[in-house]
């Protein structure tokens, strides 16, 4: 038997060294395969930007693309804008070839993206644009293009903007699971899809809303590009009169019905190459290995990316972890040569005490120093609790925020266990709540459900109190914008909840002037990638979790997007109205 074990032993020691080494080796050789050497330009070359995957704020993580292949490709969005911002002053770059696929982003990410493109074209470079199918999204960004090419077998679906809610009430009913829903604010729907079957009036208002506000912006910036009558693409959505790629080029939404090799054919004549020369394409992360280190300067202004969910501690991937946040902003306000600092909100919120522990650490970055917001797609809830700290805030006109509300939630999951499982649980407890939340076998009492909502009452007249306090606003006047309602960014703008409708290069010439370095200043980016040690570490944990799990099944199946959120959810929340994704 010792023997045996000693066997045993040799064996897993054996493993185990033989991982250590395979680590190490991989250390030691995949550096230079994740920085290639920078390519060089010659004259006629063309800017490739493949509007394929999910658009990122900032995409630090390049090991996880590198072993995972066959995962949903990444736009970098910062990189994207430089690249663009780049090529426009490059005398090699004569045009920018758009490949149109499929593409998840938000509205206020495209309208970075048609920013960056717009300015572009105004130089005097000219933009191809082609795809297979086109969504209303993608077209967003091709409506500027001077040649937009359709496949002769592709669709394009001009329908108008919706949003669609998944709802559980049935199946929790099914399982004889009971929502206990805790919440202040009429618009705070978060709770709706495990409370009803359908949106609440108020949910739907405001929906309806939002969606208005960014379907004229969309519709009239289409009309603007095109040449075309904005009441003419809407009744066009209306009677759904474009879906073939005839249709599409009748209503002079496209250029021409064609291939990709015919696009191809008008950057070569825009080139002014021979028909069977080859085109000189760079793609733009690429190019992006090409641009210049910037010119020391003694004057910063710092960009801090906060995207995802916002939840307590550290070190959860595609999350706002409190502690790592608060750990950056510290290391920008006590850094001399940072003279004012961006925080670029991407954000459905989340926590509310990591909410309000970022908020003080904002509001000690702001005594220092200057603090702007520039919201993304979604800077609600805890997002905004965070913006609400800042000096000045910039947002997009299609922007989410606001939804000022808090909300708990807790699942009666006695009857489930009881009658469907046959499980039953028993405890000998020592104060009459011991087991307050930490018993599922029992329901709450009517006095500890009163408890709770108390605890969600303080987290409103804080969250108010906050939004008063670094808004300069009156606390009813706060209450009168609040109840949890979603506004978009134009709306918000109109009732003192945003100062100023942009991009996030109009927040970082806002922080300079604030910091009176306008003159002379140079841009960097927070959080500084990773290495390739916490790459490695990283992507291990993303692929061996169960968040991780939902995470993938989520891209197929987008009914389980508000399941994934509950796995993270802990505490008292200040969090969006469930997944607001406006197609």
């Amino acid at each position: 038997m010792k023997r045996f074990l000693k066997q045993v032993l040799v064996v897993v020691f054996g493993i185990f060294t033989s991982l250590v080494l395979l680590v190490g080796i991989l250390l030691l050789l995949l550096p230079p395969l994740l920085k290639p050497s920078k390519p060089k330009l010659k004259p006629k070359t063309v800017l490739r930007i493949a509007l394929h995957g999910s658009v990122v704020e900032r995409d630090t993580d390049t090991f996880a693309q590198l072993i995972q292949g066959n995962q949903e490709e990444i736009l970098d969005l910062i990189a994207l804008k430089e690249a663009i911002k780049q090529a426009q002053a490059d005398k090699h770059i004569r045009g920018i070839y758009l490949e149109v696929g499929a593409l998840r982003a938000g509205w206020a990410s495209l309208e970075e993206i048609r920013a960056s493109l717009l300015s572009f074209k105004k130089a005097g470079k000219f933009i191809v644009a082609y795809g297979e199918n086109y969504t209303q999204k993608t077209y967003y960004l091709a409506s500027l293009a001077d040649d937009i090419v359709l496949h002769p077998a592709g669709i394009f679906p001009w329908q108008g903007l919706h949003q669609t809610v998944f709802f559980f009430k049935a199946l929790l009913d099914k399982l004889e699971i009971a929502p206990q829903v805790f919440r202040v604010g009429q618009y705070k729907s978060a709770v709706e899809p495990f409370t009803r079957q359908d949106m609440s009036s108020a949910s739907k208002h405001q929906s309806t809303m939002l969606l208005t506000t960014i379907y004229d912006h969309f519709l009239y910036q289409v009309a603007k590009a095109r040449t075309l009558k904005k009441a003419s693409l809407q009744t066009m959505a209306d009677t759904l009169a474009v879906v073939l790629p005839q249709d599409a080029y009748q209503a002079k939404l496209i250029s021409q019905i064609g291939y990709a090799d015919e696009a191809e054919a008008l950057i070569k004549a825009k080139l002014a190459i021979a028909p069977e020369a080859t085109i000189r394409y760079i793609a733009y992360d690429k190019y992006a290995l090409l641009k210049q280190s910037p010119a020391t300067s003694k004057n910063q202004v710092a960009v801090l990316v906060a995207e995802g969910a916002i939840v307590d501690g550290k070190g959860t991937p595609g999350m706002i972890n409190s502690k790592d946040l608060a750990g950056h902003l510290k290391t920008l306000r006590e850094d001399k040569a940072v003279k004012a600092v961006v925080l670029r909100i991407n954000s459905p919120g989340g926590s509310a005490l990591a909410s309000d522990v970022l908020w003080q650490e904002l509001m000690l970055t702001k005594a220092r120093k200057p603090v702007v917001a520039s919201l993304s797609d979604v800077a609600a809830s805890g997002g905004y609790y965070l913006a609400s700290a800042c000096d000045r805030i910039v947002a997009h006109p299609t922007t989410i925020t606001g939804s000022i509300g808090i909300f708990g939630l807790f699942f009666d999951v006695n009857a489930l266990l009881s009658n469907k499982l046959g499980i039953t649980t028993d405890s000998v407890k020592l104060g009459r709540s011991a087991d307050f939340l930490s018993n599922p076998g029992r329901p709450l009492t009517s006095h500890e459900q009163a408890v709770i909502q108390r605890v969600v009452d303080k987290g409103y007249d804080t969250f108010i109190q906050r939004v008063a306090t670094g808004r300069g606003l009156d606390q009813e006047a706060v209450a009168q914008v609040a109840s949890g309602r979603v506004w978009s960014g134009q709306a918000a703008q109109t009732r003192g909840l945003v100062d100023d409708l942009g991009g996030l290069d109009d927040a970082i010439q806002a922080a300079a002037q604030l910091a009176a370095i306008d003159k002379n200043y140079s841009v960097s980016y927070w959080p500084k990638p990773k290495t390739l040690s916490e790459q490695i570490l990283s992507s291990w944990r993303r692929t061996t979790s169960a968040k991780a799990v939902l995470h993938a099944w989520q891209a197929d199946f987008p009914a389980l997007g508000p399941i994934r959120e509950l796995v993270n959810m802990t505490g008292v929340q200040a969090r969006l109205p469930y997944r607001i994704e406006i197609e």
